[in-house]
């Protein structure tokens, strides 16, 4: 059987946190021009109660749009049941929202027009993009990210029971290697070929898991889990060395820093995650999504910069979940993960919400792609059946990784190679002059600031 990706050696997985498509991606694929999906449909609303209903709307070109929402909506599995499964679906954001303590109801309903993430537009614009990608469940951070590297979100043995939010899995929040799972990981060592994570400055959720945590060199920062950006007179294997001395693994993933505490004090998170800059304790400082619009950049230009590479990796930027964030589309039913009888109560047989995700290589059939049929949808497993059929990956994941669509038909190595495209990078609108740290115990808080990698990770 043919690889599924023509021509590509690598393939990078950039995951981004809670944003929904019409959100990102709403604006530049009207559904005026398409009907059956695409964009954000003209004089679409939410209720609000005891008020008018609140239409989808556009906010100014400026860093105080690109806050919003603010403060951080909500994305517990109880919050997305009501912000999904109303009557008409999908017409529960706002009401969800008007419980959050200080929100604005109706900024739930703002997406964003292509000035404000201007790298995201620009590369959507030239290389390719899905509307039929779909978290892997309704469900937190942790539950998702895990379905993107292990084909399932785990469960508790005890009650047989699924996790659904950050908080039921094991030792939450530390980041211990507390999930002995198989993972792409431990199948590309199998195979025989190379991984990396590349975390930026903070302890990188993916470590969750024991076999990449076990691969982990805390004590000279290395290993197969390096960090995203070094100084190159102290560190030699970060993203950016390995790209230019083609030292790139058959896989990478790339993860955001998540809050402000960092190993050097306090840095703007690059995640996008809607909300504030800290996830203990709380900040007065909202995280900007020009911050994740420069680290998008400097993944981009750091390939660019090195065509013959560029010609065989396969860029894949996505988001783990929608956060809360409005969007129109109502996720379909979907195979379970899990065999059947091994869980009780929800079993992961409906998908999340549409999440954005950009394809980019030179080579990428542009504009927008879709599954066969489309049905089932792209969800975070098929990057899991894209590369285990691209290098032969065994044994498997999971029911739901076996019957993900892949990528194929995405690259066309015969067509003329896409010209590169100009990339307006906006200023990481970020200040932490005015930062108010409070709640948190000083104690804790120093803790955090001094440790080297901290382990602590936003919900």
């Amino acid at each position: 059987m043919a690889p599924p990706l023509a021509n590509i050696d690598h393939v990078i997985l950039l995951m981004f946190e809670n944003r929904s498509f019409d959100n990102v991606l709403g604006a530049l694929y009207p559904a005026t021009l398409n009907p059956d999906g695409g964009g954000v449909p003209a004089g679409w609303s939410n209720p609000l109660t005891n008020a008018n209903p609140v239409l989808a709307w556009n906010g100014p070109v400026n860093s105080s749009t690109q806050n919003i929402p603010f403060p951080d909506p909500q994305e517990s599995y109880a919050d997305m049941s009501m912000q999904i499964n109303t009557t008409p679906p999908m017409q529960g954001f706002v009401n969800d929202y008007a419980t959050v303590s200080g929100a604005t109801p109706s900024d739930i309903m703002q997406y964003f027009v292509a000035q404000n993430v201007p790298v995201t537009q620009a590369l959507a614009s030239a290389y390719a993009i899905s509307d039929r990608y779909f978290a892997s469940g309704p469900v937190q951070t942790w539950p998702n990210r895990l379905f993107s590297l292990c084909g399932t979100p785990c469960y508790d043995t005890n009650t047989q029971t699924a996790y659904v939010d950050n908080p039921q899995y094991p030792h939450y929040p530390l980041m211990i290697g507390q999930l002995d799972q198989l993972s792409i990981f431990e199948q590309l060592d199998n195979a025989g070929h190379s991984w990396k994570v590349y975390y930026d400055d903070e302890s990188p959720v993916s470590a969750i898991i024991k076999y990449v945590d076990d691969n982990w060199d805390k004590v000279l920062d290395g290993g197969r889990v390096w960090p995203f950006e070094s100084d190159p007179d102290i560190f030699h294997g970060d993203f950016f060395d390995d790209i230019e001395n083609n030292n790139l693994p058959t896989f990478s993933l790339i993860e955001p820093r998540y809050q402000m505490l960092s190993a050097t004090g306090f840095k703007a998170p690059n995640s996008n995650h809607p909300g504030d800059s800290m996830a203990v304790g709380h900040s007065d400082i909202p995280i900007n999504v020009s911050c994740g619009e420069q680290l998008l950049a400097k993944v981009f230009q750091a390939l660019t910069a090195n065509p013959t590479l560029f010609a065989k990796t396969l860029l894949v930027v996505t988001y783990d979940e929608h956060g809360g964030v409005f969007d129109h589309v109502t996720p379909p039913s979907a195979t379970s993960p899990f065999p059947q009888g091994a869980v009780v109560g929800f079993d992961y047989s409906v998908y999340g919400v549409r999440v954005p995700t950009l394809f980019i290589n030179p080579y990428v059939v542009p504009g927008v792609f879709r599954p066969p049929n489309e049905t089932p949808p792209f969800d975070h497993t098929s990057l899991l059946a894209t590369l285990r059929d691209q290098f032969g990956l065994s044994p498997s994941l999971s029911p739901r990784v076996d019957a993900a669509p892949t990528f194929a038909g995405l690259i066309n190595p015969c067509a003329q190679a896409i010209p590169t495209p100009n990339i307006s990078i906006p200023p990481c609108s970020w200040d932490s002059t005015s930062v108010r740290v409070g709640h948190a115990h000083p104690i804790l808080q120093t803790a955090l600031y001094n440790a080297r990698r901290k382990k602590i990770q936003r919900p």
